[in-house]
């Protein structure tokens, strides 16, 4: 069974202000909007080593199998939404 997203770790990825690779580290969450936002566990705060960047990134990924299962679900709610909407038409008269 496929995952819809798996967590990731940002440290690997490129700096998105100078785009050096692995020299992203986790920096604390400063003002109480910050440590709100990291509780959520979406985002982390990460700083660059090289260009001292910092900022938050998304702490999950998706996958390309990932993509096409959501599509498909959404594409089953739309299917499942008209033909519901058809039914209470249909015995609502």
């Amino acid at each position: 069974m496929d995952e819809l997203s798996f967590k990731k770790d940002a440290s690997f990825d490129k700096c998105p202000n100078c785009n050096s690779v692995g020299k992203l580290r986790r920096s604390r969450a400063k003002s109480p909007i910050e440590q709100g936002i990291k509780k959520l566990g979406i985002f982390n705060y990460y700083r660059c080593r090289e260009c001292d960047w910092r900022g938050r990134l998304l702490n999950f990924g998706f996958g390309g199998i990932s993509i096409k299962t959501i599509l498909l679900y959404l594409f089953l709610m739309f299917v499942t939404a008209v033909i519901v909407k058809f039914i209470v038409q249909k015995f609502a008269m």
